[in-house]
């Protein structure tokens, strides 16, 4: 028997590493159809925004592990010990192609691996163990629907198989097919929409009650009331369907002049300010625009849950063509289709249009015309694909237009992606050398082959050329747009509608040869060994759009083409060496540790060594100490190393806008603001910023090099004799991670808080990064906020993992003796930090119990599942409880934890997010020895998810962290012929 993270065989000792195993029952007991679900629940992984039922984002569809919380490529999978498909450019493996029907238990060896497996391996190694030997034919159904909107969820698997040959082989071939129904915020209205922000501190919090009423907030600030509890407000954007059209001065300002200003009160814009002005729905009568009443909720429309269909076919097989050889194959396929859908396209920016444009009243005209006229010098206007100049008195004025297009109708995509993967091998025994060395040698080489594709079809996108080309007239005739309130026509909508098709396609090759056996025997039994080698060769590319890859298009991130490959021989082995048995020293003791070398095709990477040592020891057979330390690399993937340069547009604060915390907004961060291109007037306003998102371009660089991590994990298992059935395991685990791959200062929000709140230096490349509107002072096109790709930082995590289960019997029960199974599996994470810019060693977020704009998902000291489960007979009865701990929002403990002002948490909105408690129940029972039935409820209680304002990502919470279906019921019945 093999043990994931190692190569030898286990032979009766304790794995040197902690390795957390899943079985097949608990996914059976959970009413889990998506695998990664239940791996999301333990305690070794963290949320992922971009990852799983809940991942509306384009592109997405994947479900994918991000363990220890760093991130999905920096864990390896698995299958039966040989990697599996990739998905893409950053070449991880989409868990929705591994067929859950066939898992025997999923192992997770929660520590670097890369000695063992190679790259890739930094947090550790989740590995699929497969049935590979069935015979007889078993058929699953499973129903799931939550209580809330009915939605369905339907899986049946069909598993089929027949020893041959005289029972010297095996086939086995299992077919899933899953409909996952979709749903969107809207359904979910008691807490999802409307969409939410911070707003005041009052003795008010957010209930099922006040959906849709948002607090007021005087004069726009954070204020005190009695209480000191958070109150949210509605956090719509900006961007609306009847337009906002901004950047014009107020009357009376230094940027105004007398003519303006009677043009603008002539026009009923006398009090007008930072956030411009808007129509009604008729386009015939302007106003001053206002917030958050004239804002736009971006929920409704958004899913909530993404709709998923699902059909996989997986064979294994294998044939003994003599004792000491045995063939296997493996061959594998998954079509995946995954829809999303998102409120309509926003188009924002800077456009020309006609002064005498016959669509405004005279009066707008007479304000158009003043706007044309106090302009200096030639302007440039640049959106998508066009570029026109402009200058005073030529006819066209600058108006900076923030627009719902609405009547384009929803954003959506559609991923169909599909998998092919096969594996061919021979492995075997070869016998002994001699009597005395190099004994019981067994070997394995296997050569597999992975291919992906992955299709992506978007609509409700719009043209930037043809939206400015639309605005203007075209020898004396109308424009063909009216933008002016809600009178875009059918047409014209059209003129500016977008569909886009992008394609991926990823290939992965791997060639490996392995022998293992005794070297020798010491005085406390045989050394063991294993020793190969393995070549593998990664491709991607991306095919973009040609209006993604132009720019010219609003509603999904711009995007480049990308192509590329990575390959690499590698040399490896381990051996493990006996040094007590039985002896008055102790029970067992053993010294272990393992070597690769890889060399890299690639410049910035070359030769790279990873190695591990450990070990364990038994004083007495009820306690095992273990322990080991293991260095790891990972190379950078085709899409950190040649990616194209992409524009996205994630939720982050600009600290010069009036969303700065108060406690921040500093007379050194007011200077740097006006040294890089903000306005004076403007800063700290709300016109700096207007909406939660700021667009950044990111992408990547072939030069950077591996990653390298130390890995230091020791603890002890106890197994105690006088208490039988009684197993517990204590871990400490540390990894630290060097020359962290990511875009510059880590991010977009890192690098804006290095440049205004940490450097302070308008010269320094973060500050260098930022493109602004000179008019505006808005983070503006072409460069936005510029993060692409370099060996730029650290991150360090450590904590202790608790496991424990306890079995034991009674003499009484409904269908005669009882057994009881009781089962937890707990993490305290003491440490995570993350250090975006290694050169800047103090400039450390230090995010353990916290969750936030910065830090992302949240990260909680304590995380953790439990199991009591009944049987008595053919009946099961069994309870779960899942349990997220305690986190602080990190605009408050970050900067507190550097020892530098924070605000008070007195003067927060949800400041704090309480533990969370859920509860599952189950109940299966075998009707035959052929025929069983499971039923369950998920979230028992019907718990709601913890409502955040500004730091929620989507949905007003952390979807990937907490339960945001509700109660959830689900059956199943299983029958083997």
């Amino acid at each position: 028997m093999i043990v994931t993270g190692s190569r030898l065989a286990a032979r009766g000792f304790q794995a040197p590493t902690p390795v957390n195993v899943v079985g097949a029952e608990e996914l059976a007991l959970s009413g889990t159809q998506n695998v990664e679900t239940v791996l999301n629940d333990t305690p070794q992984f963290l949320g992922s925004q971009n990852n799983g039922p809940t991942a509306n984002t384009v592109p997405g569809g994947t479900a994918t592990l991000n363990l220890r919380g760093f991130g999905a490529q920096r864990n390896l999978v698995l299958v039966n010990g040989r990697r599996f498909t990739i998905t893409g450019p950053d070449q991880t493996t989409d868990i929705n192609t591994i067929p859950a029907a066939l898992i025997k238990r999923v192992e997770t060896v929660t520590g670097g691996s890369s000695a063992v497996y190679g790259s890739d391996a930094i947090t550790g190694v989740v590995n699929f163990i497969m049935k590979d030997d069935f015979e007889g034919v078993e058929l699953t159904a499973q129903a799931r629907a939550d209580q809330h909107t009915g939605t369905p969820t339907y899986t049946a698997d069909l598993t089929f198989g027949s020893n041959f040959a005289d029972d010297r082989g095996n086939v086995v071939v299992a077919l899933n097919y899953l409909d996952r129904g979709g749903y969107t915020r809207g359904d979910r209205g008691d807490w999802a929409v409307p969409s939410l922000a911070d707003g005041c501190v009052t003795a008010g919090t957010f209930s099922k009650t006040q959906a849709g009423t948002p607090l007021a907030v005087p004069g726009g600030q954070t204020c005190l009331a009695a209480g000191g509890r958070p109150g949210l407000i509605f956090g719509g954007s900006g961007t609306i369907p009847n337009g906002r059209f901004a950047n014009i001065p107020s009357v009376g300002s230094s940027a105004s002049n007398p003519a303006l200003d009677a043009a603008l009160i002539a026009a009923g814009l006398g009090g007008i300010g930072g956030r411009g002005f808007t129509f009604n729905d008729a386009g015939t009568i302007a106003r001053p625009a206002v917030t958050p009443g004239d804002d736009y909720d971006l929920g409704p429309a958004a899913y909530l849950i993404i709709p998923q269909k699902r059909l996989m076919a997986n064979l294994a097989a294998h044939y003994d063509f003599n004792e000491r050889m045995t063939g296997y194959a493996e061959a594998n396929f998954s079509n995946n289709k995954v829809s999303m859908q998102l409120p309509p396209s926003g188009i924002g920016g800077n456009f020309l249009i006609n002064t005498n444009n016959p669509y405004l009243t005279p009066q707008l005209r007479e304000v158009m015309r003043q706007l044309d006229l106090r302009e200096t010098g030639t302007t440039r206007v640049t959106n998508g694909a066009s570029s026109l100049t402009t200058t005073a008195g030529d006819g066209l004025a600058v108006l900076n237009v923030n627009r719902r297009l609405t009547d384009v109708g929803d954003r959506t995509n559609t991923a169909d992606r599909s998998a092919y993967r096969a594996a061919i091998g021979l492995r075997g025994d070869l016998g002994s050398l001699s009597e005395d060395f190099l004994r019981n040698l067994s070997y394995d080489t296997y050569y597999t082959y992975t291919r992906t594709t992955d299709t992506s079809v978007s609509g409700g996108a719009a043209s930037l050329s043809r939206f400015q080309a639309g605005l203007l007239s075209v020898n004396g005739a109308a424009p063909v747009l009216n933008i002016f309130g809600a009178n875009l026509t059918p047409q014209s909508a059209a003129s500016i509608a977008v569909a886009s098709t992008n394609y991926t396609e990823s290939e992965q090759q791997v060639i490996a040869a392995s022998l293992a056996g005794e070297l020798f025997d010491t005085w406390a039994g045989p050394v063991d060994f294993s020793t190969g080698l393995e070549w593998r060769k990664a491709s991607a590319k991306f095919v973009a759009d040609s209006f993604l890859a132009s720019g010219d298009v609003s509603g999904f991130n711009a995007a480049l083409p990308t192509e590329g490959s990575q390959s690499v021989k590698e040399i490896f082995g381990e051996v493990r060496v006996p040094l007590l048995a039985d002896s008055s020293l102790g029970k067992r003791a053993s010294a272990n540790g393992a070597f690769r070398y890889s060399d890299y095709d690639l410049s910035g990477v070359g030769g790279v060594w990873t190695y591990s040592v450990g070990g364990e020891y038994a004083p007495v057979s009820d306690l095992t100490l273990r322990g080991q330390f293991q260095h790891s690399i990972r190379a950078p993937n085709v899409g950190e190393l040649f990616g194209g340069n992409t524009t996205s547009g994630p939720s982050a604060i600009d600290p010069c806008s009036s969303r700065q915390p108060t406690a921040q907004q500093t007379a050194a961060v007011r200077a740097i603001c006006v040294a890089t291109g903000v306005p004076a007037a403007a800063v700290f306003t709300l016109a700096v910023q207007p909406n939660a998102f700021i667009s950044q371009v990111s992408g990547g660089n072939p030069n950077i090099g591996p990653e390298e991590s130390d890995t230091t994990t020791f603890g002890f298992v106890v197994q105690p004799r006088f208490l039988s059935g009684l197993a517990f395991s204590v871990d400490y685990f540390k990894i630290n991670l060097d020359g962290a791959i990511a875009p510059l200062g880590g991010g977009i929000a890192n690098t804006l808080s290095l440049c205004y709140n940490t450097i302070q230096n308008a010269s320094s490349v973060f500050c260098q990064a930022i493109t602004r509107d000179p008019m505006t002072g808005q983070i503006a096109a072409p460069g936005y906020v510029t993060t692409t790709n370099n060996n730029t930082g650290g991150l360090k995590t450590s904590g202790v993992d608790f496991d424990g289960s306890y079995r034991f019997s009674m003499d009484w029960g409904p269908f005669g003796e009882s057994r009881f199974d009781v089962g937890a599996n707990f993490t305290y994470t003491d440490e995570f930090t993350a250090t975006p810019v290694q050169a800047l060693p103090a400039a450390k977020n230090y995010c353990v119990g916290s969750f936030g704009p910065t830090c992302g998902q949240p990260i909680p000291r304590w995380k953790g599942v439990s199991r009591v489960s009944w049987r008595s007979g053919p009946a099961t009865l069994s309870l779960r409880h899942r349990y997220i701990g305690e986190v602080t929002v990190d605009t408050h403990l970050l900067p507190k934890r550097l020892g530098s002002a924070f605000p008070d948490k007195a003067t927060l909105t949800n400041p704090t997010i309480k533990a969370q408690h859920y509860f599952d129940l189950t109940g299966a029972y075998d009707i035959t020895e052929d025929l069983s039935v499971t039923a369950g409820v998920r979230n028992l209680f019907d718990k709601d998810p913890p409502i955040v304002g500004s730091s929620a990502p989507a949905n007003n919470t952390f979807s990937a962290t907490y339960d945001v279906e509700g109660r959830v019921f689900f059956a199943s019945a299983t029958a083997r012929f």
